[in-house]
């Protein structure tokens, strides 16, 4: 097929790959777009990612914050129940005193405000396979943080 004129806007097969941050073979693969660099031709800064999660792993160990607002979502896996939760999920928002863990064990959006440490985000029990996602309006996760999943 000939490149049209809208083809830049439609990106097809984007990448997949394990979380840098586990450093286990059988993790989750995660399938996003703009992770790393921002696709050609897309000129609004906006990153997405979608991961199945099928067992329990500690996906990001430590605390960290973004230069930009990230919403972080957790969907039941059943795609004719979306409140069919197989998991049980830690994250913390917050550092040091200051911190707060929650216990996601249902359907559930998180809003991280901009420069709100976050994390540890830890996958302790799951029983049936749930969704796992994140959205930001910035050109790539890497230039949001000074985080660096491949070291940290």
């Amino acid at each position: 097929m000939a490149d049209g004129k809208y083809d830049k806007y439609v990106l097809r097969r984007p990448w997949g790959a394990p979380h840098p941050a586990n450093t286990d073979p059988d993790q989750p693969v995660y399938v996003g777009v703009n992770q790393e660099t921002p696709a050609p031709g897309w000129d609004e800064p906006f990153t997405q990612v979608l991961q199945p999660i099928y067992k329990p792993f500690l996906m990001l160990p430590k605390p960290h914050v973004h230069n930009c607002a990230e919403y972080l979502y957790f969907i039941g896996g059943n795609p004719m129940d979306f409140d069919d939760f197989g998991a049980e999920i830690e994250f913390t928002i917050g550092e040091g005193d200051d911190a707060e863990t929650f216990v996601i064990d249902s359907t559930t959006w998180v809003y991280i405000p901009k420069d709100l440490p976050h994390c540890p985000l830890n996958f302790k029990r799951v029983d049936r396979p749930i969704m796992f996602g994140h959205v930001m309006f910035a050109p790539g996760y890497r230039s949001t943080t000074g985080f660096d999943p491949d070291k940290d």
